[in-house]
């Protein structure tokens, strides 16, 4: 018999974390979530828009993937952290992460510990 998805956790007790990273790195960044940390709620999607940069006043067009994880509040910080090297946010101008509060949400929970999944 399967194992049964835990209840989410009560209201309150999860964390949105939002990414905008470069280009071509969101599969990766999901795939290294599940991978490490058993997390599956997550989503990416591909934005692009134009700026000036501010030497020149040239316009310039820039695409980037907006990546976005619901976690329980207990695993925020470890999630931030994954997200946050594995996306290359430690480099100069690739992009930030931000994690505020999600008083509703449907976390889903992997029904097999993080070390299990492959």
């Amino acid at each position: 018999m399967a194992e049964e998805l835990r209840p989410p956790p009560p209201r309150g007790e999860y964390r949105v974390i939002t990414c905008i990273m470069p280009a071509g790195r969101g599969a990766e960044v999901m795939e290294a979530l599940r991978r490490e940390l058993g997390v599956v709620s997550t989503s990416f999607h591909h934005a692009r828009g134009i700026g000036t940069h501010s030497l020149r006043h040239r316009v310039y067009s820039d695409e980037k993937q907006v990546f976005t994880a619901v976690v329980a509040a207990d695993k925020a910080d470890a999630v931030f952290e994954l997200i946050y090297f594995s996306a290359g946010l430690n480099l100069p101008h690739a992009g930030m992460v931000m994690m505020g509060k999600a008083f509703r949400a449907a976390g889903l929970e992997s029904p097999v510990a993080a070390e299990d999944v492959q």
